[in-house]
């Protein structure tokens, strides 16, 4: 009778296990159909905002007629742009060539940067520490190369979690020793970081706080220039001075941190980055339809343009869209910027225009998502992340189509591109940092 029993069970785990097997595949099946699904919603919703637009100009034409005879020639412009004719010369940033594990030890990190000229990759994590680390270390042959340059890397306490850091970018890329972290806390902690490494010169140099936490920072690209953007809706602009006797390699051990200016706003401000050689500042305030220009040589001059494209008309333009962007970034020639939304949605627009040059579908992001955005440094592709899917998504700026995803492990919680070389450090959900580099 037990051997009749055993039996008996072992028929009923062999018959569980292929129900299971045919559920996982019926799972697999249904998430492809999801993501299917999601991408054509985000398409229609993209038709929507364009007929809500085509309507709004319409139904304002008729009342300014008299008025808008040199706008609607500038409308019938074709929104392709002539950098975007060519397809891509398929140089970007694909092979994972450095993997980088448990860099903050058993919690994961989520916010990353490379210095300007790639040598050292800054790493912030829900353990409240920034990490820098030489990444090139990893490069060396031998299984043990990428944990030695984990166990070499620098540790500096913010007391936070750090969820956004940035290099300073003045001096033009040549040996900027600034890092700044912004914290859950609210505080932005500015980093003497000697290219050395060593830990008396990697340390907090100076702090202040938001009233909320920080959601981006920033820093111009032409000078000491550091912009940092809050969930309070503020954003402080701070001069950096006194910083040139670092830049020749002397021992300074202090700098002045000067607020030249702070922004209030309605409502978060979501994202944020220099345009036009850093002559003007971009941000997105969520609950908006639109992007705001500063323009820092005129007096902080403020400029909206409509997230909507050609809905506006004159000084005027539909004040509703179905998204959010929560990432902003300059393209690499300074004239466009790209726009990560939280409904699959990324957009390409002329810098200080309302003129959208591209619409990228294709992943999936909704509200509960974190979409980040890069360009390559060629500006020809994009990187962005996907909800719910382990991997980078690359887009072909010209032809708006997506030709690679770039598979990883978990879920990418930031990217960031250089300026100057086909490199890209990304950090994920699995605990690893990974720097890809063209797979030549």
């Amino acid at each position: 009778m037990d051997l009749l029993a055993d039996i008996g069970q072992e028929d009923q785990l062999t018959s569980a296990r292929e129900e299971n097997r045919v559920l996982l595949a019926k799972v697999k099946e249904l998430t492809v159909r999801v993501h299917e699904l999601n991408a054509s919603n985000a398409a229609l919703l993209a038709e929507v905002e364009m007929y809500r637009a085509e309507f709004a100009s319409s139904k304002s034409s008729s009342a300014i007629s008299d008025n808008i005879e040199e706008e609607s020639k500038e409308a019938l412009v074709d929104d392709g742009a002539d950098d975007f004719v060519t397809a891509g010369n398929g140089m970007f940033a694909s092979d994972p060539a450095v993997n980088l594990q448990k860099m903050h030890g058993i919690s994961n990190p989520l916010c990353c940067s490379l210095h300007p000229n790639d040598t050292l990759l800054a790493t912030g994590g829900a353990d409240g520490n920034l990490i820098l680390c030489r990444w090139g270390v990893a490069l060396a042959p031998g299984e043990e190369s990428s944990k030695k340059a984990v166990d070499d890397s620098i540790k500096v306490s913010c007391g936070a979690p750090v969820i956004c850091t940035a290099f300073a970018q003045g001096n033009k890329g040549r040996g900027c020793p600034l890092v700044a972290a912004g914290c859950m806390d609210g505080s932005v902690r500015i980093i003497h970081c000697g290219l050395d490494l060593e830990g008396s010169t990697s340390r907090v140099f100076h702090s202040f706080k938001h009233e909320k936490y920080v959601k981006t920072i920033c820093w111009s690209p032409s000078e000491q220039l550091m912009a940092s953007a809050s969930a309070d809706g503020t954003i402080k602009l701070h001069r950096v001075g006194s910083v040139m006797n670092m830049f020749d390699g002397s021992d300074a051990d202090e700098f002045s941190l000067e607020i030249i200016q702070s922004m209030h706003f309605d409502g978060p401000v979501e994202a944020m980055c220099f345009v036009d050689n850093g002559k003007s500042l971009c941000c997105y305030v969520r609950g908006t339809s639109y992007l705001t220009y500063f323009d820092l040589k005129d007096d902080y001059k403020q400029s909206k343009y409509s997230l909507n494209g050609k809905a506006a008309i004159g000084d005027r333009f539909d004040d509703h869209v179905s998204f959010s962007v929560l990432s902003l970034q300059c393209s690499p020639n300074g004239k466009y910027v790209a726009a990560a939304t939280d409904v699959a949605r990324n957009i390409i627009m002329e810098a200080k225009s309302d003129r959208i040059v591209r619409n990228l579908y294709g992943h999936n992001n909704d509200g509960f998502s974190n979409p980040k955005i890069a360009w390559s440094s060629s500006g020809q592709y994009i990187y962005g992340n996907s909800q719910n899917e382990n991997c980078v998504c690359v887009w072909d700026v010209a032809s708006a189509a997506m030709v690679k995803r770039l598979e990883g492990d978990g879920f990418v919680r930031d990217i960031y591109s250089s300026s100057t070389t086909d490199t890209v450090a990304t950090v994920s959900f699995d605990k690893t940092a990974k720097v890809w580099l063209n797979e030549m």
